[in-house]
């Protein structure tokens, strides 16, 4: 029973993730005339200034000693979450976003055969059903706009995913006491690294500096805390299957927000990205998947 209630805190906690990653389209319509390394600097401070006030907040005196606790694994599930930041950007600069969100689909698939091999989390033909699924149907949602051109954008959406498998993994094989909150936090200070040769002496207006450091806020900050929490409940291949709802969301937002109504094959595609989730979900609360008793149990600070 106890592995159920992880369970389903871990399906809360992936959910409340996507919802506020799916929030990019609306901050990126507001911009004036951002550029791609401005926008990678300013949304990652901005989320490192939001992960900095919680952990402070949270650990005060001993929020260094909870960052040097992450160790190696920890810093490199920092940087490879840092590199998704800059892989995203470099995947849609470089082809079309919905070639790029539908590489990016990929990810389940390759958080799977990740944690297959260093995990051992063995994976139910169920949730490698839900996955071909999930795929096709977001496959369906992109069709009219799928271009396969130049290679580069291509291979920078798959390094997303890539990287996206082997953090959550980093992340899972942290000691059950350590808090994994602070490797957002190093993300950030990575990615802020990285990104200010690009951001350094431009003229990007206050406004966008502004709106940039809300989306950081919000939509990057709220959203990797979250996920980073959930991977500790959740195994890998769940974790990478509920992220495909951020690319049915998206679109859903715009329409709300700016009358942008899908087209058909979107709807089309995004009803079946959502019945294979909650269809691989039920079917998992009637027979559980091999393994998926063996959850990483965290639940807060560890006493002393």
């Amino acid at each position: 029973m106890k592995a159920v209630k992880s369970t389903a805190r871990g399906i809360a906690l992936m959910v409340a993730a996507t919802l506020f990653w799916s929030t990019s389209g609306l901050f990126v319509r507001s911009l004036e005339g951002a550029g791609a390394g401005e926008m990678v600097f300013w949304r990652s401070a901005g989320m490192l200034a939001l992960v900095g006030v919680y952990l402070l907040a949270r650990y005060r005196r001993d929020t260094g000693a909870r960052i040097k606790a992450l160790g190696k694994g920890g810093a490199l599930a920092a940087l490879l979450l840092s590199f998704q930041f800059l892989f995203f950007l470099i995947a849609v600069a470089k082809t079309t976003v919905a070639t790029a969100l539908f590489l990016m689909s990929t990810s389940p698939f390759w958080a799977a055969i990740v944690a297959r091999a260093f995990l051992g989390e063995a994976i139910a033909a169920r949730t490698w059903v839900a996955m071909a699924v999930c795929s096709g149907g977001v496959a369906i949602m992109v069709w009219d706009a799928l271009e396969f051109g130049s290679i580069a954008g291509p291979m920078a959406a798959l390094a997303v995913s890539l990287s996206f498998a082997f953090q959550i993994l980093c992340l899972r094989k942290l000691g059950a006491g350590v808090d994994p909150v602070p490797s957002v936090f190093v993300a950030g200070l990575f990615s802020v690294a990285m990104s200010l040769p690009f951001a350094w002496g431009s003229d990007i207006a206050a406004r966008d500096i502004a709106i940039l450091m809300a989306m950081g806020a919000i939509q990057l900050g709220c959203g990797c805390l979250l996920m980073t929490l959930a991977t500790r409940e959740l195994r890998a291949v769940d974790v990478g299957l509920i992220a495909i709802l951020e690319i049915v969301l998206a679109p859903l937002w715009v329409w709300l927000a700016f009358a942008e109504t899908p087209s058909g094959l979107a709807m089309l595609g995004a009803g079946i990205v959502l019945a294979s989730l909650v269809a691989n979900e039920l079917f998992g609360r009637l027979r559980p998947a091999p393994g998926s008793a063996k959850q990483n149990d965290f639940h807060g600070d560890p006493k002393p």
